[in-house]
């Protein structure tokens, strides 16, 4: 009987610590650390919210699961990620999005780049309505240089599209330009997508210093025009390949950023950066602190400060100051992660911290308008966490079709206010590798434990005579 008491004592310590994040009893207001009010808008009994920098700011979980939405008796409703409550809905940059290769051509010598000016083009299209052949009927100047301007077909992907990367010419000429993109739908009445973009093809000391892409809003237009407007010298592109935004993602939140400042460690060019929360970040971007400098980078992350690093990104960027203007290199795609820490390295070694610009696209939830409102938002606990309600079934019954649309309500975020503060939350790892000192308690009780556990089996061996 002893002995099943020991045990029982030393499994109560094994579960001691987590067994107040663990708990199955619902969570309540007094869990979480800070709560935000929601005002809806629209009609619907499933309801739509993003979360802002201010709610990362407070979490405590690393996976976001301490976000809870309560109607106004305190009860918790039922709540889920937006992904696996509406199937076509994805924050996953990787999912939401495609590289496809489309057809191009260059526009004849003398095309007027004015938006507002038609274009009059003799097109050749081939059964399947794809351009086959472009030429146009004006009166060009035959000692013209060839036009810098590039036709994109569109018209077979029948898909959004929200960038494109051009691939530049083999041994071609070192390039820093400046393009804008228009976009139509009958080659006569342009509209303009994206201007003042940079294009940067460079060798610099044996660094390789590219920026090939362009970006601008979703837009379905078939034909896309990209017009080179700091020089009349033609952009040496061999290909174009555009982003395409796959069906289904209309719902997915625009791109965020945060800026962090960074500070030197004891390896010169090594900068060390913090985060305020467990934003969702997919792409980084480096601002050098120096006009006309590069360097090659290597960005690396981690959740806390006592598990090891692991390498995100590496790659050239630079900060050039242009004859138009100052052009920084693109932004590096990532795999996502909720990370708090995060290091550069440069090479060679920058003298002061560039500025590290994390993008991220807000986590979407949707919750069931139960009970009566006002709804409030709650964040930030290391004792209560959510458990995901299965509202697939739910969206299914609730809209009216099915075609990837929204139909439900939205709701907005109003002013944070604290709730038990500092109470509902916990101390992190301080990286030292030492545990603290309810971890040394926790060790010292179970280690008594076990010694008494071996000394009553052995006097239950001598006892018996064995």
């Amino acid at each position: 009987m002893r002995l099943r008491w020991v045990w029982v004592l030393l499994a109560g310590l094994a579960v001691g610590v987590p067994a107040q994040e663990l708990r199955s009893l619902p969570p309540t207001p007094q869990d979480f650390a800070w709560q935000w009010s929601l005002s809806i808008t629209g009609s619907g009994d499933l309801v739509r919210m993003s979360l802002n920098a201010d709610v990362y700011a407070r979490l405590w979980r690393d996976d976001v699961g301490d976000v809870v939405v309560f109607n106004a008796a305190n009860e918790p409703v039922s709540m889920a990620p937006m992904h696996a409550v509406w199937p076509g809905q994805t924050t996953m940059a990787s999912a939401a999005t495609s590289l496809m290769e489309v057809p191009l051509f260059r526009l004849p010598a003398g095309t007027p780049k004015n938006s507002g000016e038609r274009v009059r083009l003799v097109v050749a299209q081939g059964a399947d309505g794809r351009l086959q052949r472009l030429d146009a009927q004006i009166d060009a100047d035959p000692a013209a240089t060839p036009s810098s301007d590039w036709l994109m077909d569109l018209s077979m992907l029948h898909a959004p599209v929200r960038g494109l990367t051009v691939a530049f010419e083999s041994g071609a000429a070192p390039l820093v330009a400046r393009v804008d993109v228009f976009g139509s739908r009958n080659l006569s009445s342009w509209t303009r997508l994206a201007a003042g973009q940079a294009l940067v093809s460079l060798d610099e000391d044996g660094m390789r210093l590219e920026r090939r892409r362009v970006e601008f809003a979703n837009t379905q237009l078939p034909y896309l025009r990209l017009v080179r407007t700091d020089a009349r010298e033609p952009l040496p592109i061999a290909a174009v390949q555009v982003t395409r935004v796959l069906p289904g993602v209309e719902l997915e939140p625009g791109l965020e950023t945060l800026q962090l400042n960074g500070h030197g460690e004891a390896t010169a060019g090594s900068y060390r950066y913090s985060s305020s929360g467990p934003f969702p970040v997919e792409r980084v971007n480096l601002e050098l602190a120096d006009r006309n400098s590069a360097t090659t980078v290597i960005v690396e992350s981690r959740m806390r400060a006592d598990l090891p690093w692991r390498e995100r990104a590496r790659g050239a960027v630079f900060r050039l100051a242009g004859q138009h203007g100052q052009v920084d290199s693109a932004a590096l795609d990532i795999s996502r992660v909720r990370d708090r820490e995060w290091r550069v390295r440069t090479e060679p070694a920058q003298l002061k911290a560039p500025v590290l610009v994390l993008s991220y696209r807000p986590d979407q939830f949707a919750f069931l308008a139960q009970g009566d409102g006002p709804y409030r938002l709650a964040a930030g606990s290391a004792r209560s966490t959510r458990s995901d309600a299965p509202l697939a079934a739910v969206a299914r019954q609730l809209q009216a079709d099915q075609d990837d649309r929204w139909n439900g309500a939205e709701a907005q975020l109003g002013r944070g206010a604290e709730l038990v503060g500092g109470a509902a939350l916990a101390p992190r790892p301080d990286g030292s590798g030492s545990p603290t000192p309810w971890q040394w308690l926790l060790w010292a009780l179970l280690l008594g434990g076990a010694f008494a556990v071996v000394g009553m089996v052995l006097k239950l061996l001598r006892q018996s005579g064995a």
